[in-house]
């Protein structure tokens, strides 16, 4: 019998062991992003030798480590003239979002640049654009980078 009485008390309180318990929910999703277009301009001086462009946005400048920078998940459509990007990013200010090209049959080197947001390679005017993703702003639209395929070397 109070073998029985144990295991009722134990039935009515296991709810509220479950209700107190913190349950980890895995990495979940990052809501938090920069987004916008690429415009390619010249797209018939685009080299043969880039395979693929990725979209880098980097927190600390000049960054340090792997730590300082985020980066598209996959490459740009380059069958556009301006494709769209976004880069899944952490809640932070970010001082430079650049357009590296990757060569074929190469690694990737981060320092081989397409453009930067705040760039325009027509006028050649450059601005300061930091953009900073926080708890009530955590995305950034309409970061469009202009890019002068024109502008990269003949061969690499």
């Amino acid at each position: 019998m109070r073998l029985l009485t144990i295991f009722r008390l134990f039935l009515l309180l296991s709810p509220l062991l479950w209700l107190s318990c913190e349950i980890d929910q895995g990495l979940g999703t990052m809501d938090s992003r920069i987004s916008g277009k690429i415009i390619l301009l010249n797209p018939d001086q685009k080299p043969d030798y880039v395979e693929s462009v990725r979209i880098v946005g980097v927190v600390n400048f000049p960054p340090e480590s792997l730590g300082d920078v985020v980066f598209t998940n996959r490459s740009v459509n380059l069958s556009k003239t301006e494709p769209d990007y976004y880069i899944p990013a952490p809640l932070g200010t970010y001082h430079l979002i650049v357009a590296v090209y990757k060569v074929k049959g190469k690694e990737w080197d981060y320092l081989k640049w397409l453009g930067y947001y705040g760039f325009d390679p027509v006028t050649w005017e450059s601005k300061e654009t930091t953009i900073t993703l926080s708890k009530h702003h955590p995305v950034a639209t309409g970061i469009d980078i202009i890019c002068d395929w024109s502008l990269l070397p003949d061969e690499e």
